[in-house]
């Protein structure tokens, strides 16, 4: 922080990126003689210093942007890749956005690839463990900030943003029409990826809530962790649909949506339990027109992935004006506009 004055100055910013003040000045100044990796520190430093003056733009060069991408779902995959795809059709050719799907979404191999990343800059859909938490804080430590999209890295202090909706908010919702759509009362279950992602501990979290408050009578009777996996999800659903009897409602905060939906078209007719997942991906559009699925909360990766950019490249300092709001708004899609 600047020493008791109201304004920053190159002393401060010295102290902040850890150089010496003449380093400083043949930054600011454009004197060379100065790697790349300390420019691009100095001036991050006089940027969060909010130092008044006109910063040089040292990123003329190639700026590369990595998309991490922990094993997600072929369906969720598909979406979220022609979202980046999209955005990097519109990009400056100074910039390159290089997507990476990392089979491993072991915590440690997360991690590992973190810190072996050659990137100026990452977004990383991810786990949030202490491992991965620890790689992107020393990533942002070394002047390459990280972005978190999708679902939050809340142990990580050094991530510079979430991009994404508000899971929270979208598991609240999912309580409220649960609670309200439901033909009468009864057991409710939760399905899910794995609580290890902040995403699905926040929508289970907001559903607890959403469903106490509208239908304190409607308990959750079990909460079921497949991984995405669909045999999985199908066998711990009609284990539960057995072990319940009487469940009125199902939520997915994960994928696996269609081999739960084959479970469902055994155990009922299609319309007698409220079955609320999450994106409106083909497969679960013609889920909701067959009547099987009830709702599905979307989420517009189009959006996130130009938003999670746009936020990595002001940092960086080729983006003059300020980014968007890091929070992207959630839709609710039934048969009737699927």
């Amino acid at each position: 922080m600047p020493n008791g004055r109201n304004k920053a100055g190159l002393q401060d910013v010295a102290r902040l990126a850890g150089v010496g003040i003449a380093t400083v000045d043949r930054v600011l100044n454009e004197r060379g003689n100065v790697s790349p990796a300390t420019a691009r520190r100095v001036i991050e430093a006089a940027r969060q210093l909010d130092l008044k003056r006109v910063l040089p733009r040292p990123y003329v060069r190639r700026i590369r942007i990595e998309a991490l991408l922990a094993k997600p779902d072929p369906p969720f995959l598909l979406r979220l890749t022609r979202g980046f795809n999209t955005i990097a059709a519109t990009l400056d050719r100074a910039v390159i956005l290089q997507r990476t799907i990392l089979a491993d979404a072991e915590p440690a191999a997360v991690a590992a690839r973190l810190r072996g990343s050659m990137a100026d800059a990452v977004i990383l859909y991810g786990e949030d463990h202490p491992d991965v938490a620890a790689a992107v804080d020393e990533l942002a430590a070394s002047g390459r900030p990280v972005v978190s999209m999708v679902t939050d890295l809340a142990r990580a202090r050094g991530r510079l943003a979430y991009v994404g909706i508000d899971n929270v908010k979208a598991g609240r919702t999912a309580g409220f029409l649960a609670a309200r759509l439901s033909r009468r009362q009864g057991p409710v279950l939760v399905l899910t990826n794995s609580t290890g992602f902040r995403a699905h501990l926040d929508r289970i979290e907001g559903f607890r809530t959403g469903l106490a408050r509208e239908a304190p009578e409607m308990p959750i009777a079990a909460v079921l962790e497949s991984h995405d996996e669909d045999d999985r999800a199908a066998r711990l659903v009609k284990k539960a649909l057995a072990d319940h009897p009487g469940v009125v409602a199902l939520y997915n905060t994960g994928g696996a949506v269609a081999a739960v939906a084959a479970v469902l078209r055994r155990w009922r007719q299609p319309g007698e339990l409220v079955y609320i997942g999450h994106e409106l991906s083909p497969e679960n559009a013609e889920l909701l027109r067959e009547g099987v699925l009830t709702i599905a909360i979307d989420q517009a990766f189009e959006l996130q992935a130009r938003r999670a950019v746009e936020i990595l490249l002001h940092r960086l300092g080729c983006l003059d004006w300020p980014p968007a709001a890091a929070e992207v708004p959630f839709t609710l899609h039934t048969r009737e506009n699927a």
